[in-house]
């Protein structure tokens, strides 16, 4: 089973990457929805020469963006927040004080979301509906739990970048990452016609990597069934991040389960991410739920795990992947149960 992990804010150096890289992960995962495509070349160089300085098989993962709304920046970098507390969202890249606005990096957000609409924040961490929009720019909203809001994070509100602008930003990417040749690349499942027309954009470029697609909206098999007999794609990417806010959270598990199925079913190889270890970002023994979604997801067969959080935002990256390893051992010496 490989294992992918995301390199993040807390992550960046390179001893952590030597940490990340010797504790054994078969692919280091740099998510260019964050930083400039500038900074993420000089980040993913940086890691190529550190895996060859190593004599590490390790390989590299681009992660495309899909443009999303997120959070602008704030000093602060942690806002908490409590429930029924009420904050000011508006268009701004930064913000100096949250307590006067929470910047949402994204023009005319009033037209882009509606009173009464229930919003998350990352992966869900936070909630909050909308309560008055107070201009084009400017909305009033309702904390719906306790919690801290993280800069940068994604703000979704379901709003729908046009296919113009996706096409624009694939082409630019690509253009960009052909100097440097990762060994893979993730691409989101749009809908059929457009990502024909990002398949036709990664043909053309002087690039040959692997493509992962990953699945982060609602699918139904018909639909699955067409993507696994698709040779383009590599492997198949469960989302569970961007599953378990677009979609009703209760059909995660539904979804989870006919994604996994019908993928070895066509011999594609599937991959599951999110929230696969995240209590070891701060636990040393980690919590019994997720000892047991890890030990399912790999009696289910799949090909690998994407850590997320578990190593992009820990001060000590290489402790997931080594639990990940044990746990991985001990189930597949166990082929009977």
């Amino acid at each position: 089973m490989l294992i992918f992990a995301t390199v993040g804010h807390t992550t960046l150096a390179e001893d952590q990457i030597r940490k990340i890289v010797l504790a054994g992960a078969d692919v280091i995962r740099y998510n260019f929805a964050y930083r400039n495509i500038s900074e993420n070349i000089e980040l993913v160089c940086t890691a190529q020469r550190i895996i060859e300085e190593l004599n590490s098989s390790a390989q590299i993962l681009i992660d495309f963006p899909l443009n999303k709304i997120r959070l602008g920046d704030f000093d602060i970098k942690i806002f908490a927040v409590r429930e029924n507390q009420e904050l000011i969202l508006k268009s701004a890249p930064f913000s100096p004080n949250c307590h006067e606005y929470i910047p949402v990096d994204t023009q005319l957000l009033g037209q882009k979301v509606y009173v009464d609409q229930t919003i998350t924040i990352g992966d869900g961490e936070i909630s909050m509906q909308v309560i008055e929009i107070l201009n084009t720019d400017t909305i009033k909203v309702k904390i719906l739990n306790n919690g801290v809001i993280n800069y940068i994070k994604t703000f979704n509100c379901k709003y729908r970048i046009s296919e113009e602008v996706i096409l624009k930003l694939y082409d630019e990417t690509l253009e960009k990452i052909s100097m440097i040749g990762p060994d893979k690349i993730a691409i989101s499942f749009i809908n059929f016609e457009t990502n024909e027309k990002i398949k036709q954009l990664i043909l053309s470029k002087n690039i040959q990597p692997k493509v992962i697609i990953k699945i982060e909206y609602g699918i139904n098999e018909s639909e699955l069934e067409k993507i696994c007999l698709d040779n383009f794609y590599n492997a198949i990417l469960i989302d569970r991040g961007e599953l378990g806010i677009n979609e009703p959270f209760e059909k995660l598990g539904y979804y989870q389960d006919l994604i996994i199925k019908t993928a070895k079913k066509f011999n594609k190889r599937v991959i599951v991410s999110t929230q696969i270890l995240e209590s070891t970002i701060y636990n040393y023994i980690p919590s019994r739920s997720d000892i047991n979604d890890l030990t399912e997801i790999i009696r289910s067969g799949v090909d690998g795990i994407m850590f997320c959080m578990e190593t992009s935002s820990s001060i000590r990256p290489a402790y997931p992947i080594s639990v990940a390893k044990k746990i991985i051992l001990e189930i597949q010496s166990h082929k009977k149960i």
